[in-house]
Parts: C-alpha cells; sequence; structure tokens
C-alpha cells in the first residue's frame, strides 16, 4: 500500500512578515470586547471597508509591487536577450548572462525584504554548494544525504543558538524553499537527472527572484527554462494566468484579515470561531500559494509544453479540494502540491526501503524541521499524519468490507466496486467523511490565530491551551477510529 502517495504537508507561515502593526491595529478593533457592550456587533460594512478592506488591499500590494516588478524585469531582460542571441541562446556566455541576472534580482529582492539577514540565506546557499562540490569528489552517491544532514545541522544551529527567535522566524520561509533547491539538486545530481551544476547555474537557481521569497519550489530542471524564453514569449496568455493569480491572491488577504473575522463574530459559539480562526489561516496560505503562482509565472517558468504549445497552468493550491475535501487525504495532498511531489520524490521515496511506516516518520520529520523547531507545526503535522493515515487504512477497510467506492481517494471509473459513487449510500457515506474532514480541519487550525505569538511562533502552551477548550474531542474521535479499524 502506497499510502504516501496520499501524502502532503502543512505549508509554512511565509505570510506572516506582511503584518504590520497597522492591520494589528484594525484586528483589535474587529476583536475588541468592550465590558460596556457584552454582545458582540458587527460594525457596517462602510465601516469595514474603510478600516480594514482598503488598509489591508493598499498594504499588501505596497509590500509585493517590488517583487512584482522585479519578476517582470528579470523575464524582460531574458526575453531581450534571447531574441538578440537568436541561435545561441543556449551558448555559455548567453547561459551565464541570465544565472547572474537571476542572482542578482534574487539578492536584491532577499536584502529588501530582509535586510541584514539576507546573510544567514546566503550563508546556507554558500554552504550547501560547497558540501555538493566536495560529496561528488568523495563519495560519490552520496550528495544528497551529505547535503541534507549539512542543512538540517545549519537550520537547528541558527535557529536554537545564532539568530533571534522572532527574526528567524521572518526568514524561515525563505530558507526552508532554498534548503528544498539545494536538497533536491543534490539527490538529482546522485540519480544521474542532472549534471553537478557550476556556481553561476546553482547560485541562479536558488537566488532566482521568481521563487526566492515565496516560494513555491521549483526543480533545477524546471529552473533551466528561463534559457528558453524566445519558447516562453509574452503574451497575453501569460499575462492573464499572473493577473488571474494576483486577483485571487489578494481576495484570499482580503477575506482573511477582514471578511471572515466580520462575518463570523466572537460570540458566535466556539466551534465557529473555531471553523473561522481555522479558515483564515487557510486563506492566508491561499494568499501566499497565489501570490508565489504570479511571481514564478512572471518570471517564465510555471508552463508546460503540451504538443508544442506552452500552457501556463502552474498549480500551487486548490483550495475547492480543501474547503470541501472529500477527505484529509485530499487536503493534505492538495494544500501545496510542489512541496508534496518534493517531500514524496526526496525523502519518502529515499526512506522507503526502511518500511512504509517508518519512511511517513521520517517525512513528517523532515517536514518539521524545514518548518522550525516549533511545538504548534509539529503537533498539527503529526496530528494531521495519523488522522490521515488512519482516515485512509480505516475507508480502505469499509471499502473492502462493502464493495463500495468510499475510499479516501476517489475511485477511477473503471473500478470494479459493485457500489459506484452515484449510488445514494455511497454518496451519503463520503458526504458524511467530508463533513467529518473540515470538522477536524477547524480543530487542528483554531490556533493560528492572530495572537501576539504570531511574530515569534506559537508555544506548546498555546497550542494544547486552544485545543484543551475544546475537549480534545478531534484527537479522541480518531483515535476511537483507529482503535474501530483495528477490530473490523
Amino acid at each position: 500500500m502506497d499510502y504516501y502517495d496520499e501524502f502532503e504537508d502543512v505549508d509554512d507561515s511565509m505570510y506572516d512578515s506582511l503584518y504590520g502593526d497597522d492591520l494589528g491595529e484594525i484586528d483589535d478593533l474587529l476583536h475588541a470586547d468592550d465590558e460596556q457592550y457584552p454582545v458582540y456587533t458587527r460594525i457596517a460594512f462602510r465601516d469595514l471597508t474603510d478600516q480594514c478592506l482598503i488598509p489591508t488591499l493598499v498594504q499588501t500590494l505596497d509590500t509585493v509591487y517590488p517583487l512584482l516588478v522585479m519578476c517582470f524585469l528579470f523575464k524582460l531582460c531574458c526575453q531581450v536577450h534571447a531574441n538578440i542571441m537568436n541561435e545561441d541562446e543556449h551558448s555559455a556566455i548567453s547561459r551565464h548572462l541570465v544565472h547572474s541576472t537571476s542572482t542578482v534580482c534574487g539578492l536584491g529582492m532577499l536584502h529588501i525584504f530582509f535586510q541584514e539577514h539576507i546573510v544567514y540565506i546566503a550563508l546556507l546557499a554558500l554552504l550547501t554548494y560547497i558540501t555538493l562540490l566536495l560529496a561528488r569528489r568523495c563519495c560519490n552517491g552520496g550528495c544528497g544525504i551529505a547535503v541534507s544532514m549539512v542543512t538540517v545541522v545549519f537550520l537547528i544551529t541558527c535557529e536554537l543558538w545564532i539568530v533571534e527567535q522572532r527574526d528567524w522566524h521572518k526568514i524561515r520561509g525563505a530558507q526552508m524553499v532554498l534548503a528544498m533547491k539545494a536538497i533536491s539538486v543534490a539527490f538529482d545530481v546522485d540519480g544521474g537527472v542532472v549534471e553537478s551544476p557550476g556556481i553561476m547555474a546553482y547560485s541562479g537557481y536558488v537566488f532566482n527572484v521568481g521563487s526566492v521569497i515565496f516560494g513555491p519550489w521549483v526543480s533545477f530542471q524546471q529552473y533551466l527554462g528561463v534559457l528558453s524564453h524566445r519558447e516562453r514569449k509574452i503574451t497575453i496568455y501569460w499575462l492573464a494566468k499572473a493577473g488571474f493569480s494576483l486577483v485571487l491572491s489578494v481576495s484570499f488577504m482580503t477575506w482573511s484579515t477582514c471578511l471572515v473575522h466580520w462575518l463570523i463574530l466572537d460570540g458566535t459559539g466556539r466551534w465557529f470561531v473555531a471553523y473561522r480562526d481555522a479558515q483564515s489561516y487557510r486563506s492566508s496560505h491561499y494568499f501566499i500559494s497565489f501570490l508565489s503562482e504570479v511571481t514564478v509565472t512572471l518570471v517564465g517558468l510555471g508552463a508546460t509544453k503540451i504538443n508544442g504549445d506552452v500552457k501556463w497552468d502552474l498549480s500551487v493550491a486548490r483550495p475547492f479540494h480543501i474547503e470541501v475535501p472529500r477527505s484529509l487525504v485530499e487536503v493534505v495532498t492538495n494544500w501545496n502540491l510542489p512541496m508534496h511531489h518534493w517531500l514524496k520524490t526526496y525523502v519518502f521515496k529515499t526512506a522507503r526501503p526502511m518500511g512504509n511506516f517508518i519512511a511517513i516518520l521520517i517525512t513528517y520529520g523532515a517536514s518539521s524541521l524545514l518548518h522550525g523547531l516549533n511545538f504548534q507545526l509539529a503537533a498539527v503535522l503529526l496530528s494531521l499524519g495519523f488522522y490521515s493515515y488512519t482516515e485512509y487504512v480505516f475507508r480502505h477497510r469499509l471499502s473492502t468490507i462493502f464493495n463500495a467506492c468510499i475510499q479516501a481517494k476517489k475511485c477511477k471509473a473503471d473500478c470494479e466496486h459493485e457500489y459506484q459513487s452515484t449510488h445514494p449510500y455511497v454518496l451519503t457515506t463520503n458526504l458524511a467523511f467530508g463533513t467529518l474532514a473540515i470538522f477536524h480541519l477547524a480543530y487542528l487550525g483554531l490556533m493560528f490565530d492572530s495572537s501576539s505569538q504570531q511574530e515569534e511562533g506559537y508555544t506548546m502552551q498555546h497550542t494544547l491551551g486552544k485545543w484543551s477548550e475544546l475537549n480534545y474531542i478531534s484527537h479522541w474521535i480518531v483515535l476511537g477510529t483507529y482503535v474501530f479499524y483495528l477490530l473490523a
């Protein structure tokens, strides 16, 4: 049973740095618990627009517009360069110019977003490249393991002893993306997928302006697509993809920061509030996901070539499959598609010879380390892993017993089950499991609130306190489901 085919990781909170003091004051206004007014009231939509929607929109665009402009300029420079070089587009000089431009643009954006803390990101890139060269010379075939070990040691050392917790929390997302790039290159070199890159190609890849800030992870082979800008011209379809993703990104940001808290007030009921807080966090994740689609598309990546036609079809997250899920397995798969592919390819498959269960534990451990030494994230990841595994095996057992299409993953059109997906009982069962998945998501995500701990990472007391308010009911339900599975 290849359970990890349905497995995914919870993405990192890379959007934290976008929240400033002004939005904090707005949040205080929307969540104020004035003793003089024991009943929570909803402010007028016009006031919401003036006090939250417009400030959020302005601050968000003001924060990201330098990145969008730099991505477009990089694409424009590469396009002009490709037109000038003509058939020499892939010459050594041409490649070096593109890689160096990618490096300079990426480093410039890192400095704008993180100022002096860029040194820790640059140092990780340098250490991983040196390790890759040394491992290539000394132990051919061990590049992936060597780079992974150096990366983990560097991240843990910085987080625990070198960098201030608040500062590390700000750059953690960019560090995670760079670490994923470095590790994937090393394993691809081991597997003969790519040749060992030169320093220019490596720096251009890890510092590429399209993914260096918000991601997503792209493979080294995908990055080399920047050398083929004559095939990926600036067209109306390219612009439409970037524009549509930007609209979705900003929409989810305003929903997360303003609208969902305006619609569901604090006094509505604890489960409604739990759902609201969890959905606010998920919407923030969608904001980052669609924003990363914009930046990657603008630099000329995120396209596939089908029958000679270039399709701008990059997808980082699929909100519909998360908000209206068939199962938790579907949620974790669609949460971050590039990271799902990375974890499955470079972690799970590498560890699979030790057994599926051990491989899953190592995968979750690797994901936790990349996200930082944070109890809250580790607790959510481990819980989500146990939840999705339990659901997977339990529904697989039920599907076998009742010969019905009620597995965690939707059956193929030619499945041999007696009771197909259109049968009333099957529809009802899948709807019930989908509703239960929404319940679990509300429970797991409720600690991702807008409290003061957000800037430094949430503590164990904060996480357990949130869950204890709901009597750990979700954990008890999953534990009961697993016991029932063992007895069935």
